[in-house]
């Protein structure tokens, strides 16, 4: 990612509640490390029961969680998919299917942990991010 576009993605993930916590230098970061992913409505991209990836921060549009075929959360602007499986381990644990178009930041999961081990406070945020997860669902 260009660094004006990486500067970009740093200003918009430090206006959103998962990275409030974070330096602008973390988010600088956690932007160079990604790459912009989009996809149209009606598009899983993330799906149940198979391995983790990546992690995807939610720029624009709305799309829907599902955990064995049942709705269990709405998703928008801010919202971070796909660390529970990356921090915990295992198989995802839920499927995300876009409503509307969705645009965001896709950083893969090794990248990340690198990263991680690097920025604590990356990891606080995303620490919490799990965890607000967990007591969800």
């Amino acid at each position: 990612m260009p660094a004006s576009e990486s500067r970009e993605v740093a200003d918009k993930l430090g206006t959103y509640q998962a990275f409030a916590q974070c330096s602008h230098d973390d988010l600088l970061a956690l932007a160079k490390a990604g790459s912009r992913f989009s996809v149209p409505a009606g598009w899983s991209f993330v799906q149940e029961g198979i391995p983790s990836d990546a992690v995807y921060v939610i720029t624009e549009g709305t799309a829907k969680v599902y955990q064995d075929r049942a709705v269990i959360a709405t998703l928008g602007e801010g919202d971070v998919v796909g660390e529970m499986t990356l921090l915990a381990g295992g198989q995802r644990r839920a499927t995300v299917s876009s409503v509307t178009p969705v645009r965001g930041l896709r950083i893969e999961n090794d990248v990340l942990t690198e990263l991680l081990g690097k920025r604590p406070q990356l990891r606080e945020a995303l620490d919490a991010v799990y965890k607000a997860h967990q007591a969800d669902g």
